[in-house]
């Protein structure tokens, strides 16, 4: 049964729906009216939206009249064809109503199967919700949970392999407990703050050691701190600051950390910098024949308090607002010219002190203390002899370099690294060219000017400018024929007579970054053929990539490479400095006049 909707068009009742086959066409739009036929085939419907019709049972209207269906399988059957879509056909279009459940499959076709209620939507989202909380809490206390352990296991760490750890590491983790002391103190003490690179260190040791012997005071001396970041000079309170918090006590569980494990953000900069002792470095058993020297693993204030029981009332602190504020002279009139230095403190005035402790900030500078004593300016010169180096491995490694050689060779010690000499680097280089050529080959100034235009940019203004300050032309300090090299030679030996002398092994001692190419030494490679470097003897280095600090079992490989490097340029048979330079100065005065340099 069917009836006219008010469009003119038919709606169906329960009783218009049929069943029919499926048929490939598909009704997609409605917007033509259609003519069904009379067959008696019956609707098939696919899904909600689907709607088949066999294409035999379609007919467009001619007349543009309404489309009908024609009933011809009675009413429908409840729990059958209740499953099966209602159609109704207007002019123009067409809806199609699906039902709410699915058909049946034919397994379950003719049974009496219970529907279950969909969820409400709401009750669906709100499931998924908590779902969702209770996997978020689970993930929040397994994090947790691990980060605890972690942190709270990082210093019980298992050593498989204890092998791969120094077997002395008991005993370098107990070096901080107490300090070295020569023998029983005064009760008196001299303490400074050291800064910078190594040989700034050096110079305040020997500055500190000369006045806590002229005060009668026990030296507290820190330990050698060797790295590539420096402490710089800041006035004294941020001094002391700095030098406290690059100390590492208490982080000696560091060296423990197996390399597969993080860091811990305490150790992160461990490896940057180590400490050694001042013993480890140079033999000091005239000195302290003489005063009395305690070696301190740290420079930390309390710690010091609390080794040496000493109060803060029973400090004279004498803070330093600048690097060369305060000069040291050991007599009551001192000297009306401080060149450099802002203020004289004499040393009767020190010696006058009370307090237990006198603490001084910086010492550095090879004129801090203005002396004019006999007895004192004597013993600077056994402070300063005492200052060569000692160590016996690094020794050896330099005795196995320049026995390679197998003959003499001459040295040139270029300072280029920081400050001053970096910005100076080119006429730095110019002018220890020269000098080597001059002062130690023995070229005449024609000589030199000619193969600065052959193997140099051109001739400089040397050649133009006088030259007085050079001296007078030495003669030649080798013969013009040299036995063979051990070592290979990086270009061609010189074959005319009078450049022969430049085929001299040439070693050179620098800071400079990959100095077998650094264009700023290209005038010296053109120069010499037999030029080396450090980095060309790696098999003769191989010792010293297990050596450790006594300090914080740091490596001291790339550290001690410096020692090594100011050994091989002591040792040779002449030796060019860096003018300027307090590293070059020791290296002539010290390393070269103690390896028997002054008598080559």
């Amino acid at each position: 049964m069917s009836k006219t909707n008010a469009n003119g068009g038919e709606s169906c009742f329960a009783e218009d729906k049929f069943r029919v086959d499926f048929s490939p066409l598909r009704i997609q739009k409605a917007d033509i009216p259609w003519r069904f036929g009379g067959h008696d085939k019956a609707l098939r419907w696919l899904g909600r939206n689907d709607l088949y019709i066999p294409s035999e049972s379609v007919q467009r209207g001619a007349s543009g009249g309404i489309g009908k269906i024609n009933s011809g399988s009675g009413p429908l059957r409840p729990g059958r064809d209740a499953f099966y879509p209602c159609v109704s056909l207007e002019r123009g279009n067409y809806r199609m109503r699906g039902p709410n459940t699915r058909p049946l499959p034919p397994l379950f076709q003719g049974q009496v199967i219970t529907t279950p209620r969909p969820m409400p939507r709401q009750k669906r989202q709100d499931r998924h919700l908590m779902f969702l909380l209770v996997l978020l809490a689970l993930c929040c206390l397994t994090c947790f949970s691990i980060a605890y352990y972690l942190f709270s296991t990082r210093w019980a760490i298992r050593v498989e392999n204890q092998s791969s750890f120094p077997a002395n590491l008991n005993a370098q983790a107990n070096v901080s407990e107490e300090p070295a002391c020569t023998f029983n103190t005064s009760g008196k003490y001299l303490a400074y703050l050291p800064h910078s690179g190594f040989h700034n260190q050096r110079i305040a040791f020997e500055n500190a050691l000369l006045l806590a012997h002229a005060l009668h005071r026990t030296l507290l001396v820190p330990p050698i701190r060797l790295g590539n970041k420096p402490i710089r000079y800041v006035e004294y309170d941020t001094l002391s600051q700095y030098i406290e918090l690059s100390d590492k006590e208490g982080l000696k569980h560091c060296p423990q950390v197996p390399p597969y494990i993080s860091r811990p953000a305490e150790c992160l900069h461990y490896f940057e910098s180590a400490y050694v002792p001042w013993t480890w470095l140079v033999d000091l058993s005239t000195p302290a024949s003489r005063q009395t020297i305690c070696h301190l693993p740290t420079m930390s204030r309390s710690w010091i308090a609390a080794t040496f029981d000493i109060s803060p009332s029973e400090t004279y602190t004498l803070r330093d607002k600048s690097p060369y504020q305060f000069r040291f002279v050991d007599n009551d009139q001192g000297s009306l010219n401080r060149g450099k230095y802002l203020e004289d403190m004499h040393i009767s005035q020190l010696g006058a002190l009370t307090e237990k402790l006198v603490q001084i900030g910086t010492l550095f500078g090879t004129s801090r203390l203005y002396l004019e004593n006999r007895d004192n300016l004597a013993y600077r010169k056994v402070i300063r002899q005492s200052m060569a180096f000692a160590n016996q491995e690094l020794s050896n490694v330099a005795t196995s370099i320049a026995q390679a050689f197998e003959r003499p060779y001459i040295s040139l010690h270029l300072r280029s690294g920081d400050g001053l000499f970096q910005s100076k680097i080119a006429h730095t280089v110019n002018a220890t060219w020269w000098r080597t050529l001059h002062d130690v080959i023995g070229l005449s100034i024609a000589e030199i000017c000619h193969l600065e235009a052959t193997v140099g940019s051109g001739p400089s203004s040397a050649c133009t400018d006088d030259l007085s300050d050079l001296g007078t032309t030495p003669s030649s300090l080798y013969s013009s024929r040299t036995p063979n090299l051990g070592l290979k030679c990086r270009g061609n030996e010189y074959t005319v007579e009078q450049y022969m002398p430049l085929n001299i092994p040439l070693y050179v001692a620098t800071d400079l970054p990959t100095p077998q190419t650094h264009p700023q030494l290209s005038i010296f490679r053109r120069t010499f053929p037999c030029m080396f470097f450090l980095g060309d003897f790696r098999p003769q280095l191989r010792p010293l990539q297990d050596l450790q600090s006594t300090y914080d079992s740091v490596n001291m490989y790339e550290f001690s490479l410096p020692f090594v490097d100011a050994l091989v340029a002591g040792k040779a048979l002449r030796i060019v400095g860096t003018d300027g330079s307090t590293f070059s100065k020791f290296v002539g005065d010290i390393l070269w006049a103690s390896d028997g340099g002054a008598s080559h």
